[in-house]
């Protein structure tokens, strides 16, 4: 059964540890920790390497993750401690959980600050694409992916929750999946 992957990408106002970030770094650990008990979570690549927590990631070697690549939207430095970059990867059973995830609890309540947080993206902030049950995607196919969604728009192999495909390529209409939000969303407010 293929599995979604979601990378997603995004430039800080400033190094980690800076008074601006504060709120970011402290929130960040219970937005992973969440992420991990929404259904239909599959893994992300942080998991591979605990030791890097709150550190630099490109250049490191995440086991079959592979080594953490930037896009080339990015412009900043490269060194450890002074990177501004900030990248996940992650595995989901389907779009429904990875758009849960995206737009609902702690991950919901840290988008509405990432103005507080991130420079104003000239790129798309993530991407989606499917991946065989056996596969297990890499940095490099996040970066590449995300680099084609922004030069090209969203295609079968890499997309948006906008514009979202299914697993076979085809497009998933607009009409039917906005219909299906619409009702959750009335479900939700009746609460």
């Amino acid at each position: 059964m293929p599995r979604l992957a979601l990378y997603t990408f995004g430039v800080l106002k400033d190094v980690t540890g800076s008074e601006i970030l504060s709120d970011f770094v402290a929130i960040a650990p219970s937005v992973y920790a969440e992420a991990e008990t929404v259904d239909g979570f599959i893994a992300h690549a942080g998991a591979a390497r605990p030791d890097l927590s709150g550190k630099s990631k490109l250049g490191e070697d995440f086991g079959p993750w592979g080594i953490a690549a930037a896009p080339r939207f990015y412009k900043g430095s490269t060194k450890p401690g002074e990177d501004t970059m900030i990248t996940t990867l992650s595995l989901w059973r389907d779009i429904e959980a990875a758009r849960r995830f995206t737009y609902g609890g702690l991950h919901r309540t840290a988008l509405r600050r990432r103005s507080e947080w991130f420079k104003k993206p000239e790129w798309p902030g993530y991407v989606l694409w499917w991946v065989a049950d056996e596969k297990v995607p890499t940095w490099t196919d996040g970066a590449r992916k995300l680099e084609a969604l922004g030069s090209d728009g969203p295609i079968s192999t890499g997309f948006d929750f906008t514009t979202c495909f299914d697993s076979a390529g085809r497009k998933i209409e607009l009409a039917q999946r906005n219909e299906r939000i619409q009702v959750r969303l009335k479900q939700t407010r009746s609460r």
